[in-house]
């Protein structure tokens, strides 16, 4: 059984329209075997419905994977969007929840990372201009620091995500954990390494003044108040 990544938020299965009981069945399905193998009839049967009403809503099995893209990108713009909302009320219970329900979402992404192109790029594309709204957000709660170009570092966080997960069997092997095929409470060094990275960065500043100077050559002249706090504020303790 494919795992219904939004259950638990909002009406159950048997209460959903079949519009989204196909979104939820093909999400399941492309990530799990992939988009070449995975049948629109799959599909409809995982769904509980017929194969032509799959057609009567998407067209054909491209325009159910766009349709796809565009709930993957959704579901993980309202995950980050109410986190940022939340801010640092947000507890370890709810942050392990919102890691149930990326799973899926996960296995999706690791699956249109092999298989590239256009279509791709265009989720990435996305996911790119989502993030730039809620780290904004953020920023403006004080819960994220200034950058530069907003848009660079999205871009950088971006593709770090996805090649920790292209990698993911990598990190099980050296960490003993792997996001796409462990449960989300057994994620505890991923998190921690991660939150330690993001906290408390990993250079000070002070001992290489050529990349900060670097980085002042390339400064936006429309962010030139918008100063970066640097790592060598703060210290690990």
């Amino acid at each position: 059984m494919v795992y219904r990544y939004r259950a638990g938020a909002g009406p159950g299965p048997k209460e959903k329209g079949a519009r989204d009981r196909i979104l939820d069945a093909a999400v399941g399905l492309f990530g799990e075997r992939g988009f070449a193998t995975t049948t629109l009839k799959a599909v409809a049967a995982e769904a509980g419905v017929s194969a032509p009403l799959v057609v009567h809503h998407f067209g054909s099995k491209d325009g159910l994977r766009t349709a796809c893209d565009a709930e993957v990108a959704g579901v993980f713009r309202t995950l980050k969007s109410d986190a940022v909302s939340r801010g640092s009320s947000l507890t370890m219970f709810e942050i392990l929840v919102q890691f149930q329900q990326s799973r899926p979402l996960l296995h999706y992404l690791l699956q249109s990372i092999r298989d590239g192109g256009a279509q791709m790029d265009e989720l990435v594309d996305q996911l790119v201009e989502d993030s730039l709204v809620y780290t904004a957000d953020a920023e403006a709660q004080g819960l994220v620091r200034p950058s530069l170009h907003p848009r660079h570092r999205a871009v950088m966080l971006l593709l770090m995500s996805f090649g920790a997960l292209s990698m993911h069997e990598q990190m099980k092997r050296l960490m003993g954990v792997s996001p796409i095929e462990d449960p989300p409470e057994a994620w505890g060094p991923y998190v921690a390494a991660v939150s330690e990275i993001f906290l408390y960065g990993v250079l000070r500043p002070e001992a290489y003044e050529e990349l900060v100077a670097l980085i002042e050559h390339h400064r936006d002249p429309d962010l030139s108040t918008a100063r970066p706090h640097t790592a060598g504020e703060e210290s690990l303790p």
